[in-house]
């Protein structure tokens, strides 16, 4: 793994994941995995109505699985957090982590207006 480059006034648009997975609110966790799997992601954008309402993290759903319940009868929507925290792509990267620090998050949706263009993780800085 290499370290990345960046100026903590860089914009987040420049760390971002561009190309983000979504899953429907009412899919059973059993796909939300599947999918995580395939991508080798570790969350995905929870949508209802083409509406993004939530984010579903890998560590979600372990959760889950510790209290040994059943994967299929569990929905997205479940177990989703939410809503989701927004940053204009056009913020620095400083902004985007003490907003992350501030809300005890790991995840930020980056927008470009109400696009949304990205994802930002702590992760996205060290790649």
């Amino acid at each position: 793994m290499t370290l990345r480059t960046y100026e903590m006034d860089d914009p987040v648009s420049s760390v971002m994941t561009k190309g983000i997975l979504y899953i429907d609110s009412k899919k059973a966790l059993d796909e939300a995995i599947q999918i995580m799997s395939d991508f080798d992601v570790g969350s995905l954008v929870v949508a209802e109505k083409n509406d993004a309402v939530g984010i579903l993290t890998s560590k979600d759903i372990i959760k889950v699985i510790a209290k040994g319940k059943e994967l299929k009868s569990i929905k997205a929507k479940d177990i989703m957090q939410g809503p989701l925290i927004r940053i204009s792509g056009y913020e620095t990267i400083s902004s985007a982590l003490l907003k992350m620090k501030e809300q005890k998050i790991n995840h930020l949706i980056v927008v470009d207006g109400e696009k949304i263009i990205g994802m930002i993780n702590p992760l996205n800085l060290l790649i």
